[in-house]
C-alpha cells in the first residue's frame, strides 16, 4: 500500500526533530528526496522545524548586531516575531532558511528589565570565560523571572563528528526557585554512526537573604551542578 503525501510529511517530521547537531539541513536534504513533494513538505513540517530551531537554541545574527541572537519559546512574540532582549529589538525568523528579517524596535517589560540586565552582565561573562563558541541570551520571562539560555556548537564534519551544549536557567526572585536544564549532544559518523545524548536537570529553592546580588546566586549554584554533572558521566 502507497504511503499518503501526510503520512510521509509526519515521518519526515520525526526525523527532522532527531537532527543531530549542525545536520538538519543535511536531514532535511534527505527527506525532500523521499518525500518527493516540495509544498506538502514545506507547509507541513514548519510547525517541526520552529520546535526543533527552538528546542536547539538556533542563533541568529540580526542586521548592524555584532553578536548571536538564540531563538527560543523564552523570547518567542505573536506572529513567528522573537526578541532580542538585549538590543531591545524584535524580528521575524524564517524557520527554514534561518534568515531574520524586518528588524524592529521593542518595549520591554520594565517591572523585570533592572534584574534581566544584571543576570545578563554576569551571564555574558561567564559564557566569554567558559565557552569557545558560547552564545548566551537573557530574557524577562514575566515580573519576577529571569530565564538564561546558553549554547556552544561545535562542528566539525572534516573529522566526521559535530557537537551541541544547551543549558536552560529559569530563576523565580519571589519564590527562590531556581531550575536548570543541560543536554549534550555528539554525533561522530566515521566508520559507524554512534549519538550521545545525555540530559541532567537541576531544581533548587534558595530563600532571597542568603544573596544580595541574584546573579551572583545563579553563578554560584549552577557551575557546582555542572560541574557535578559531568563528574558524573566520566566512567569508573
Amino acid at each position: 500500500m502507497e504511503i499518503s503525501i501526510e503520512d510521509k510529511v509526519k515521518i519526515a517530521s520525526e526525523f527532522l526533530l532527531s537532527s543531530p547537531p549542525g545536520e538538519v539541513n543535511d536531514v532535511f536534504n534527505d527527506i525532500r528526496t523521499l518525500v518527493d513533494n516540495d509544498t506538502a513538505l514545506e507547509s507541513g513540517i514548519l510547525n517541526t522545524l520552529e520546535e526543533y530551531n527552538t528546542t536547539q537554541l538556533i542563533t541568529v545574527t540580526l542586521p548592524d548586531l555584532d553578536y548571536e541572537v538564540i531563538v527560543s519559546k523564552y523570547n518567542t512574540l505573536q506572529d513567528n516575531r522573537y526578541l532580542d532582549p538585549r538590543s531591545q529589538k524584535s524580528f521575524q525568523f524564517d524557520h527554514i532558511r534561518l534568515i531574520a528579517s524586518d528588524v524592529k524596535e521593542h518595549t520591554v517589560e520594565p517591572a523585570i528589565e533592572d534584574l534581566r540586565v544584571a543576570v545578563e552582565k554576569e551571564a555574558l561573562g561567564y559564557v566569554y570565560n567558559h565557552y569557545s563558541n558560547g552564545v548566551c541570551s537573557v530574557y524577562g520571562v514575566n515580573e519576577h523571572q529571569v530565564a538564561i539560555a546558553i549554547v556552544d556548537n561545535k562542528y566539525n564534519p572534516n573529522n566526521y563528528w559535530n557537537g551541541r551544549w544547551l543549558a536552560t536557567w529559569t530563576y523565580d526572585c519571589e519564590t527562590g526557585e531556581l531550575k536548570g536544564a543541560t543536554k549534550v549532544q555528539v554525533h561522530y559518523y566515521e566508520d559507524g554512526n554512534v549519538q550521545l545524548n545525555s540530559e541532567k536537570t537541576t531544581e533548587s529553592t534558595v530563600s532571597s537573604h542568603q544573596v544580595s546580588v541574584p546573579m551572583l546566586l545563579l553563578m554560584n549554584l549552577f557551575l557546582p551542578f555542572f560541574r557535578m554533572w559531568w563528574i558524573q558521566q566520566k566512567p569508573s
